[in-house]
């Protein structure tokens, strides 16, 4: 049985239930935790062995899968990667190699010797490169880039499958519910054209859902704001003061109370939650990839507020209903409905078939 090198998967589980620590112990990221689950789940893994970047992989490894992410930017540690890929002296798989910027500029890293030289890595090592879209792609390919395929987010297909997105019938009336994903830590990050302008947008989405639903229930996606917030252990003011904050940093205090936040946020601890709670959405609305991919997974629709290239980049490439943040407000549950979803649903098939080629190409015994 072959032995197989995990890198930077980082997962919690026991048995294919995936989950994470409390936030207060732990730096967890509930996207990240669903890429590597969905990775795992789509290889063969009765005979592997994990590691991090930074660690050194031993000669005994038959092959290795590396959980692709947003590596491709200016502060990503090329250094502690480009060790551990060095390291494998065996073939490597990465899978879902993403660029992110502020921009769907493909020269931002043209300058950058890091990058250049962790790619010329993956041209050795891999086969072929999985990228998470055509941005990356071309970025990729300005680094050096060979035998790139663009594979979408191996997410998307964690039931190893390709989703089916209908549109729920109760998703047309005033009784439906909705989930709102929303990124309220945002903060001057490296990627965000525009955080004021996505706060106070999110603040607007969040009420719209509110006025025009029968419920509506905010996943704030793994940071200490969500659990403060959503957390009963904790004590009444406590998490009134955190919905507080929240409500003042979305800018609004005259139409939003902190208690219309605190009885609608929710956590969860792991995927299978997730996924479940979904499942009883008719629609996504927001600003976090994951947060709507996950209630794709479920087969539900969802609309993006796009504000950096890796938003942009996957509603290019699944045909997804999004809205730049700076053209203004639209309707998201108006723009699901008059959506074509059989597109979406085309492009979700393609997708799948390039992840197949791609683990075969590269040796991995997957279970797709």
């Amino acid at each position: 049985m072959k032995l197989v090198a995990l890198v930077h998967l980082n997962i919690t589980h026991k048995g294919l239930i995936f989950g994470w620590p409390d936030m207060r112990v732990s730096t967890t990221n509930y996207g990240d935790r669903f890429v590597a689950s969905a990775i795992f789940r789509q290889i063969n893994t009765a005979n592997f062995r994990s590691f991090m970047f930074g660690q050194d992989v031993p000669d005994n490894i038959d092959y290795a899968v590396v959980r692709g992410s947003t590596y491709l930017h200016h502060q990503f540690q090329f250094e502690k990667a480009n060790r551990t890929i060095d390291s494998i002296n065996a073939p490597v798989a990465l899978v879902g190699l993403g660029a992110q910027n502020s921009t769907q500029d493909p020269r931002f890293l043209d300058g950058n010797s890091d990058a250049r030289s962790f790619v010329a890595r993956l041209n050795e090592k891999c086969s072929s490169i999985s990228v998470r879209g055509d941005f990356t792609a071309k970025v990729v390919e300005r680094l050096g880039g060979k035998n790139i395929r663009v594979t979408g987010c191996p997410t998307l297909f964690y039931h190893l499958r390709t989703p089916e997105i209908a549109v729920p019938e109760m998703l047309r009336g005033q009784r439906r519910s909705l989930a709102i994903s929303t990124h309220i830590a945002l903060g001057k990050t490296m990627f965000c054209r525009d955080p004021d302008l996505t706060l106070a947008l999110q603040g607007r989405t969040i009420t719209h859902a509110i006025k025009n639903s029968a419920v509506t229930t905010i996943y704030e996606q793994g940071t200490r704001l969500e659990y403060d917030v959503a957390d009963r252990s904790l004590a009444f003011g406590e998490r009134l003061r955190a919905a507080q904050g929240a409500v003042s940093k979305l800018k609004a205090d005259l139409y939003l109370s902190p208690l219309d936040l605190m009885v609608r946020t929710v956590s969860v601890r792991t995927v299978e939650e997730w996924i479940a709670r979904m499942r009883d959405h008719d629609a996504a609305i927001g600003f976090r990839f994951h947060g709507n991919m996950v209630a794709m997974v479920a087969g539900r629709p969802s609309f993006y507020f796009t504000y950096d290239s890796r938003l942009s980049e996957f509603c290019d490439l699944y045909h997804l209903p999004s809205r730049a943040i700076e053209d203004g407000w639209q309707d998201p549950i108006q723009a699901i409905l008059d959506h074509d979803w059989a597109e979406t649903n085309r492009r979700f098939a393609k997708a799948f078939g390039e992840l197949k080629a791609f683990y075969e190409e590269n040796g991995v015994d997957h279970t797709l």
